[in-house]
């Protein structure tokens, strides 16, 4: 494969910022654009020289897409996702997946099904500070991990007056939407998860019951490690804050704005500062060349469907668990099948 073909159904904020870094790769080209509002649609089909509809079907249908970018409200991410899979497209989905585990699922087997790629988008990985940490960790710096503890949010400007605040149509609240995030990445760094509990609350914003400003969790993993996680949407300064202990010492990760820094600490209290402040913004850019690099070289992108899939699962298993009091197990046979599908394909 020496060429990608596009086309990207949601010309909204997130929308135009995938529609950019397609034009401006060498090895992409976009085909046509989608959006059910027709002003947006014809706004960006216009700018950008290309076809536009209403309805995401023109461009799942279309047979000169290899892959189908989707940037809509939560609660379409399965309905388009499928289809444009069972049509041997390949798909990019902004996260979280879906909105709860068996719509995730549904997208994971109609990809495995139908042997085409399935990534969820996931820019936080492709953040210095992370990237540095994951070198650190990939290095044993601070020996054998022992647990994480992390904190993610924004002020919750999303809510007013748009579809974050509808629980049918987001599936959740903070934990799914900036917690999916930060629960990616602990299962990039700690391995497979199995068992959670916590707590969700409506602390501060007046949105609906069923939804949640504030949620915390714990999660236990498979090697013995756990993670504690606060998600927020009263997290006032933004953004994201990590801490990443082992028997040699611990990795800070503080994009607390406006830093993006890792401070690398040792037992002896030596401390090593990584400080990438001063960059611009590039994690979007970065995660969509390394998503070409992989689709050029025929591998499945990262994360996958499937991390996509644990991350909703783990949330959802947070939710449970503040509903019924108690820790909830999030790993079983069926996750397990999953995982060796996606193993023997060299989809891991």
């Amino acid at each position: 494969m020496k060429y990608i073909r596009f086309g990207v159904v949601g010309c909204g904020r997130m929308g135009m910022r995938r529609i950019k870094r397609i034009v401006e790769h060498t090895n992409s080209e976009l085909i046509c654009v989608a959006d059910a509002q027709e002003e947006k649609a014809k706004a960006a089909g216009r700018e950008f020289g290309v076809d536009y509809y209403t309805d995401f079907n023109s461009v799942t249908n279309k047979k000169d897409i290899d892959c189908v970018v989707i940037s809509v409200p939560n609660k379409f991410h399965a309905e388009i996702a499928t289809r444009a899979l069972a049509e041997g497209k390949h798909v990019l989905c902004e996260k979280p997946l879906a909105r709860n585990p068996e719509e995730a699922k549904r997208m994971v087997k109609t990809a495995l099904e139908n042997e085409v790629y399935l990534k969820v988008s996931s820019n936080l990985r492709y953040f210095p500070s992370v990237q540095k940490a994951k070198e650190l960790l990939d290095d044993h710096a601070i020996g054998e991990l022992l647990y994480v503890r992390g904190w993610i949010g924004n002020s919750g400007w999303q809510l007013n007056n748009s579809w974050f605040s509808n629980p049918d149509i987001a599936g959740g609240g903070t934990l799914l939407d900036n917690g999916s995030h930060l629960l990616d990445i602990y299962r990039w760094f700690l391995g497979e998860v199995k068992e959670c509990s916590g707590y969700t609350a409506r602390m501060y914003h007046p949105i609906d019951p069923s939804l949640e400003d504030n949620a915390f969790g714990t999660f236990k993993f498979m090697n013995g490690t756990h993670a504690f996680i606060q998600s927020s949407w009263t997290e006032w300064a933004d953004y994201m804050y990590m801490e990443i202990y082992g028997t040699e010492g611990y990795i800070r990760i503080d994009n607390r704005n406006p830093n993006c820094k890792v401070i690398h600490g040792k037992r002896d209290g030596s401390e090593f500062v990584y400080d990438y402040s001063k960059l611009p913004p590039q994690s979007y850019d970065v995660e969509f060349k390394e998503y070409m690099k992989a689709m050029l070289n025929q591998s499945h992108p990262m994360p996958t469907g499937f991390d996509g899939l644990r991350a909703v699962q783990m949330a959802h298993g947070i939710y449970e668990s503040s509903r019924v009091g108690k820790s909830v197990k999030i790993w079983g046979k069926e996750e397990e099948k999953l995982f060796k599908l996606f193993e023997s394909k060299g989809w891991c």
